[in-house]
């Protein structure tokens, strides 16, 4: 039996639609395998991008709390130098009135002794002047009794 012309071409036309229905349905199953694995690699960046964000955002936090301790410090330190200096300015003009009060008491002490000084020789000239005097006047009268 011999297969008509239009029967062998509606075959090979059905065959060849089965074949393109079969490499659809292959592409399409390719595709879909394509997406879910294009999917899945996305959702492994997306998975490793939040990850890094999360450790990023972790080594911030710290970073800025290791910042904000280390100004702690730096101002703690600031207001010891600071207090240590008022403390020494402090001792220093203690330091300082002493030393004047100190340095008055000797210029005092100075003038009293130059003037009980001063007094003793002048005492000592008056002395000395009437001593003079007196001797005068005893050598007048021996000259006047020699004379």
């Amino acid at each position: 039996m011999e297969v008509q012309p239009e029967t062998q071409e509606l075959y090979q036309a059905q065959t060849e639609n089965r074949h393109l229905k079969e490499t659809i349905s292959a592409l399409r199953d390719e595709l879909e395998r394509n997406q879910l694995g294009h999917e899945a690699v996305i959702q492994k960046a997306l998975a490793a991008a939040n990850d890094e964000i999360l450790q990023l955002k972790s080594t911030v936090g710290a970073l800025r709390d290791e910042l904000e301790r280390n100004q702690i410090r730096h101002e703690e330190n600031i207001q010891k130098t600071l207090a240590a200096a008022n403390d020494e300015n402090a001792q220093l003009k203690l330091a300082i009135v002493a030393l004047r009060d100190e340095l008055e008491r000797n210029r005092i002490n100075y003038e009293e002794t130059c003037q009980k000084l001063e007094q003793v020789a002048h005492d000592e000239v008056n002395q000395l002047q009437e001593t003079a005097r007196v001797l005068r006047g005893q050598l007048e009268t021996y000259d006047k009794k020699q004379g």
